[in-house]
């Protein structure tokens, strides 16, 4: 539980609006989230209590935004997540948080540099957008990360873009695929001892803000462009790599 202060629990009701906002099509802010947990509990704590929160809001996302999916990203992405988790699992016990987190940031800031110049010199960089290597390579480092921190949000989003998927495909892609994976990462979560009955508790808690925070994500999608929505998802993975490099 966080601290029993007015300010930590407006953080924690904060992380999980942000929570529902990032299954909302604004992935970024899920980033967001695990940062703001993890100034109100102890950074490991934290990861275990997103959990359940993210899982929530995936079901709502697939409700919602189901039928937009591209399967054939899905057949790509997923095999190798899959095994990314077991290869995060395996280290997670291995690392210091504090380089896994560093090293992270620069590599989203690298994914945002390799979107920003495909986007204004989209004939340089056909050849890797287009590899079949390029999904399995980012399902494997999405496995890695999201099993570490929760934090795949801005290598799905790198992928995505990288192959001009609407927005509403993105989206509708991006539910199933974290519902899968997020499903998934439960046996490992409970056998790593990061679920337990108080961090389910603080979840029941913080339902209703994950619920709102959809329910704002879910209303502005629909009234926004294809292009704003893109560079929307480049200037919060931008912030939240410069947060995660200098924390």
């Amino acid at each position: 539980m966080p601290d029993p202060s007015a300010h930590a629990w407006l953080i924690a009701l904060a992380a999980a609006l942000c929570t529902g906002l990032s299954k909302s099509g604004f992935g970024p802010f899920g980033l967001l989230a695990i940062l703001l947990m993890a100034e109100v509990l102890p950074a490991r704590e934290s990861t275990g209590v997103v959990l359940p929160l993210l899982i929530f809001a995936d079901v709502m996302a697939v409700r919602s935004f189901h039928e937009h999916a591209s399967w054939k990203a899905l057949r790509t992405l997923l095999p190798a997540t899959c095994i990314g988790i077991v290869t995060g699992w395996w280290i997670m016990p291995k690392i210091p948080a504090e380089f896994f987190g560093h090293t992270l940031g620069w590599i989203i800031l690298a994914l945002i540099g390799v979107i920003v110049l495909q986007r204004s010199r989209p004939q340089l960089l056909t050849a890797v957008t287009s590899h079949p290597l390029l999904g399995i390579g980012c399902g494997w480092a999405a496995g890695i990360t999201t099993m570490i921190a929760n934090a795949a949000g801005p290598i799905t989003a790198f992928y995505f873009l990288s192959q001009q998927y609407t927005k509403m495909v993105m989206v509708g892609t991006g539910a199933w695929f974290y519902f899968a994976i997020n499903v998934a990462k439960l046996p490992f979560s409970w056998q790593l001892g990061l679920l337990n009955p108080k961090s389910l508790l603080l979840d029941l808690i913080l339902l209703p803000s994950v619920f709102l925070g959809f329910w704002i994500g879910r209303s502005f999608l629909k009234k926004i462009s294809q292009n704003l929505f893109e560079w929307i998802l480049i200037l919060m993975a931008f912030g939240a790599s410069l947060r995660m490099i200098l924390k």
